[in-house]
C-alpha cells in the first residue's frame, strides 16, 4: 500500500521540483499572483481605513452627531449643522442624553502670536466636556480643566508646533480678532493633545472655550453622548414633542432634529454644510468589485495553467495510483503544490505592496492600516482561498482519470476527457477576460466623466480669477478702500465681491415674496441668496437673459457703524434694493419668460433678516456655484456691503508673480492680517479630488488586471502550443504558413473574447449608470467607449497570440517529427 509519511514534505519537494521542471511557466504565475496578492492587500488597506473612520474615540458606538432639516411644500434641505439655540436643552429634556458638545467654527477669525498672524483651518469653540465625550488624548495639560475657564484654548502637537515652532507652551497667549469687533480677544494656551488620524470627518487643530453663554448660540455641529443602557431609537420618537416645545412655528417650514451615528457619517451622509467633503459609499464598493475581479483573473490564470501542468503529468498520476495512492494523497499533493505557489506569490506580493503602500498613502491620505491580527487573518484567508479554488480543477480531473488511461497515454491526458476540458479551459479564459474587460471599461467611464467635468461650461469664467476667502468682518468695513487701491495694480483688470466663495454652496435658504401676491412664506418658493457687489456680474462673465445687471462702476456703501439704534435687522429691511435672479429662480417662482420678471417687485427673509421690496432688474442664465453632483438651486443676487465675505480679483495673465505680490503688499498694507488666497480654478478642482484619486487608482487597477490577464494567457498559449508542437508542425510540412497557422490558433481566443464581450456589455452598461446617477449633471454613455475598450483588448490579445504563435514556429518542424 502507498503510504504517505510526510505528504507536507512531499507536496512541497513536488512543487519545487515542477517549478524547476516549468521554470518559465511557473515564474509567469507567480507573477501574477505577485501582482494580484500585492493589489488585494491595498485595497484592503484602503478598505480598512475608510470603514474604520472614528475607530479611536472609545465612545464611537454612543456618539451621535444632530443635524436639522427644514421643509416645506416643495422645498427641503438637511443641514450637517444646527441653527437654533434650543437645541442646548437636549440633555434636560431627554435624560437618555448624557452629555451635549457644540462645535462652533472660527473660520472667519484671525488669530495672532507676537507679531506672527495666521489663520488655522478647523479651530473651534467648543464646551470644558469635550475630553469626556470625545478621544482627543493630552500630552500636555488636565482634560478635565483645559477648557473649564473662559478664554482657554488647546492645540494639536502639529499646530503648535507650526504657531509656537514648539510644544513647551503652556500658559502661551494667542490674539482673536473677529466679530464685527477689532478688538482682540486674548486666550491662555491650557493644553497640547495629539494629532488625530486623517480617518476622522471631525479634523481638529484648535479648541477654543467658550467666553459666556451667550456666545453659545448660532449654527453649530452638536454632538450627543448617550447612557450606556439607551439607543437612538428611544429618543427619536421623543423629538417631535421637543420641537413642538421650544421650536414650532406653524408660520414656518417643518422642522426635523434626526441623529446620524458618529461611525455613520464619513460613507453615509452628504448633507448641507459637511465640516469637509465626506467619502462615497459607491466607491468602496466599486474598489471591492475591482478587487475581486482582478482575484477571479487571477486564479483562472493559475487553475488554467496550474490544470495544464497536472494533465502533462499523466504516467506521474497514473504510477502513484498503482503504487496504491488514493484521491486523498494525490489531492493532497496537488493542494499542497498550488498553496506552495500562492504562498511564493503572497511573499512577493507582501513586498510589492509595501513597496506601493507610501504611494497609495500620499494621494489617498491613508493613516490607518489593520492592526496585526486582522491583517494576519486577512492574508491567511486569502492564502488559503487561492490555494484551495486553484487547486480545484486540478484535483477533480487528476482524481477521476482511470489508471489505464493515465499509463497508456504516458506523459500527457489530452485525450482523456479532451472535449470536456477544453470547454472548461476555454470557460475560465472567456470569465477572465470577461473580468478584465469590464474593468477597463469601466475605467473609460470613470475617465470619460473626469473630463467632462473639467471641461464643462459652468455658466461663468473661472479663469485668472483670485478669491480671498472668509475675510474677517474688520477687513469687509474697508472693502472700498481695498478694492480702489488694487484695480490701480497694472496686472488687474477689476474686482468683486460675493458673500460665498464660487465653488462652495450657498448657506442661506429662505422665502422670496412677490409684491402684490398674497403669499403664505411658508407655501413661497424657497431660493438660495447670493450677496454680492455691483461689478460681480461683470467679474464672473455671468450671461445676461433679460434686464441689466448693477453698474459695475457704481460706488458701494460702506459698513454702517451698528448700535441699539441702528441693528443690522434694521438696517437690512430699511434699505433700498435691487434684485437679480437665475434661470432656476425664476420658474421656482413662477415665471417662464424672463422679460415677465423684469420690474417684479420680490423681498426676501432668513432667520431674523427681512431684506425690503425691491424691483428685479437682471436675470441671469444658471451657472454652477457648486460641485456638478448638485444640481443648480434657485438663486437671488442682492447688493449689500455687511455680508461680503469673499473678494474676487480679476487678473491679466501675464506677469502673474509680481500682480500677485503687488495684491500681498496692498493687503498688507492696509490690513493686519495674512493674506489667504486661492484661484477659482483650483478651488473647484479641488471639489473633485476624490474622483480624480478614484479615477487614477481604478485606471491603474484596470491597467494590472489587464496585465495579470496577459501573464496568464502567455504563460497558457505557450504551454498550450508547446503541446500541440507537432500538430503545428506536421502542418507546416504540408504547406501551411505562419499566417494560417496565427489564424488557426487566433480563431479558438476570438470566439472566446467576443463570448466575453457579449456578456461584459450589459453588466458594464448597469453599473456605468448608476455610477453616473451619482452626479447631476454627467456624461452619457458612449459607445465609442466601449469600442476603445474592447478594441484595447483585441489588439492586446492580437499581439500576445502573434507573438507566441511566431515564437513557437520559427523551429524547423523536422525537430518535432523525428521522433515519429
Amino acid at each position: 500500500m502507498f503510504q504517505i509519511r510526510n505528504p507536507v514534505q512531499i507536496a512541497f519537494k513536488s512543487a519545487w521540483r515542477n517549478l524547476q521542471k516549468h521554470f518559465s511557466y511557473n515564474l509567469l504565475n507567480i507573477l501574477g499572483l505577485a501582482l494580484t496578492f500585492g493589489t488585494l492587500i491595498l485595497i484592503f488597506c484602503y478598505w480598512f481605513h475608510e470603514k474604520n473612520f472614528e475607530s479611536f474615540h472609545e465612545n464611537r458606538d454612543r456618539i451621535f452627531r444632530t443635524t436639522y432639516q427644514t421643509s416645506s411644500a416643495d422645498f427641503s434641505v438637511h443641514w450637517a449643522r444646527v441653527p437654533v439655540d434650543y437645541i442646548n436643552q437636549l440633555p434636560e429634556e431627554i435624560p437618555e442624553i448624557e452629555k451635549l458638545i457644540r462645535f462652533q467654527n472660527q473660520e472667519q477669525k484671525y488669530f495672532r502670536v507676537g507679531e506672527k498672524r495666521f489663520k488655522p483651518k478647523y479651530a473651534y469653540i467648543t464646551d470644558p466636556d469635550v475630553f469626556e465625550v470625545f478621544s482627543f488624548k493630552l500630552i500636555a495639560g488636565d482634560p478635565e480643566t483645559a477648557l473649564k475657564d473662559p478664554y482657554s484654548v488647546v492645540l494639536t502637537k502639529s499646530e503648535a508646533i507650526k504657531v509656537f515652532s514648539q510644544t513647551d507652551i503652556i500658559g502661551q497667549e494667542i490674539h482673536v480678532t473677529g466679530d464685527w469687533t477689532p478688538e482682540e480677544q486674548t486666550y491662555t494656551v491650557t493644553g497640547i493633545m495629539d494629532d488625530l488620524p486623517s480617518n476622522t470627518h471631525l479634523p481638529v487643530n484648535m479648541l477654543f472655550s467658550f467666553t459666556d453663554k451667550q456666545q453659545r448660540s448660532g449654527w453649530a455641529y452638536i454632538y450627543v453622548l448617550l447612557n450606556e443602557q439607551s439607543k437612538v431609537e428611544d429618543i427619536e420618537p421623543k423629538m417631535s414633542g421637543f420641537i413642538d416645545k421650544y421650536g414650532s412655528d406653524p408660520a414656518g417650514p417643518a422642522v426635523e432634529i434626526a441623529f446620524q451615528p458618529l461611525n455613520e457619517i464619513h460613507l453615509h451622509s452628504q448633507l448641507a454644510r459637511e465640516i469637509r467633503p465626506n467619502g462615497q459609499r459607491i466607491y468602496l464598493t466599486i474598489f471591492f468589485w475591482f478587487g475581486l475581479f482582478v482575484w477571479v483573473i487571477a486564479l483562472i490564470n493559475f487553475s488554467n495553467n496550474h490544470l495544464a501542468l497536472t494533465l502533462s503529468r499523466g504516467k506521474e498520476v497514473g504510477v502513484r495510483k498503482v503504487l496504491g495512492a488514493g484521491r486523498y494523497q494525490i489531492a493532497w499533493q496537488i493542494f499542497g503544490e498550488s498553496f506552495f505557489f500562492c504562498l511564493t506569490g503572497l511573499v512577493l506580493g507582501i513586498l510589492l505592496a509595501w513597496w506601493g503602500f507610501p504611494h497609495i498613502q500620499e494621494i489617498t491620505e491613508i493613516s490607518t492600516v489593520p492592526p496585526t491580527k486582522i491583517f494576519l487573518a486577512f492574508l491567511l484567508t486569502l492564502l488559503l482561498i487561492s490555494s484551495t479554488i486553484s487547486a480545484l480543477f486540478p484535483v477533480v480531473y487528476a482524481t477521476s482519470i482511470q489508471i489505464i488511461q493515465a499509463l497508456k497515454y504516458g506523459q500527457s491526458l489530452q485525450v482523456a476527457g479532451r472535449n470536456r476540458k477544453i470547454n472548461l479551459r476555454k470557460g475560465l479564459i472567456s470569465i477572465q477576460l470577461c473580468a478584465a474587460l469590464m474593468l477597463v471599461t469601466a475605467a473609460f467611464i470613470t475617465y470619460d466623466q473626469s473630463q467632462f467635468i473639467r471641461k464643462k461650461n459652468l455658466g461663468f469664467s473661472k479663469d485668472q480669477i483670485l478669491a480671498i476667502p472668509s475675510v474677517p468682518d474688520a477687513v469687509v468695513k474697508d472693502y472700498p478702500l481695498f478694492k480702489e487701491q488694487v484695480e490701480k495694480i497694472a496686472g488687474v483688470s477689476a474686482v468683486a465681491a460675493c458673500m460665498q466663495v464660487p465653488s462652495d454652496e450657498i448657506r442661506d435658504t429662505g422665502p422670496v415674496l412677490v409684491k402684490g401676491k398674497n403669499q403664505d412664506p411658508n407655501q413661497a418658493a424657497q431660493v438660495d441668496i447670493q450677496i454680492i457687489d455691483p461689478a460681480f456680474p461683470q467679474v464672473m462673465q455671468l450671461k445676461v437673459l433679460a434686464g441689466l445687471p448693477p453698474d459695475p462702476n457704481s460706488p458701494l456703501d460702506r459698513v454702517p457703524e451698528f448700535n441699539a439704534d441702528l441693528t443690522p435687522a434694521d438696517y437690512l429691511k430699511q434699505e433700498s434694493r435691487q434684485y437679480i435672479i437665475n434661470e432656476t429662480a425664476l420658474k421656482k417662482i413662477g415665471w417662464n419668460d424672463p422679460n415677465e420678471a423684469i420690474g417684479q417687485e420680490i423681498n426676501f427673509s432668513i432667520g431674523g433678516f427681512e431684506l425690503a421690496y425691491g424691483p428685479i432688474t437682471a436675470v441671469i442664465e444658471d451657472y454652477h456655484q457648486e460641485s456638478l453632483r448638485n444640481k443648480i438651486d434657485p438663486v437671488i443676487m442682492v447688493v449689500e456691503p455687511i455680508w461680503l465675505q469673499t473678494f474676487l480679483i480679476k487678473l491679466n495673465p501675464q506677469n502673474l508673480d509680481q500682480t500677485l505680490a503687488e495684491i500681498e503688499s496692498t493687503w498688507n498694507g492696509l490690513f493686519p492680517y495674512n493674506i489667504d488666497y486661492h484661484f477659482l480654478d483650483e478651488l473647484f478642482e479641488t471639489l473633485y479630488r476624490q474622483d480624480r484619486v478614484q479615477v487614477k487608482l481604478l485606471g491603474a487597477i484596470s491597467l494590472l488586471a489587464v496585465v495579470i490577464s496577459m501573464i496568464g494567457l502567455i504563460s497558457l498559449l505557450a504551454y498550450s502550443l508547446k503541446k500541440r508542437a507537432k500538430e503545428l508542425a506536421i502542418r507546416r510540412v504540408i504547406g501551411a504558413n505562419q499566417f494560417d497557422l496565427l489564424k488557426l490558433v487566433g480563431r479558438e481566443y476570438l470566439f472566446v473574447f467576443i463570448v466575453a464581450a457579449l456578456v461584459c456589455i450589459p453588466i458594464t452598461i448597469y453599473w456605468g449608470q448608476k455610477w453616473l446617477a451619482n452626479f447631476a449633471y454627467h456624461t452619457s454613455l458612449n459607445p465609442l467607449t466601449f469600442m476603445i475598450s474592447c478594441g484595447s483588448m483585441v489588439v492586446i490579445l492580437a499581439i500576445t497570440i502573434t507573438w507566441q504563435t511566431k515564437r513557437n514556429t520559427v523551429k524547423n518542424p523536422v525537430q518535432f517529427l523525428r521522433d515519429e
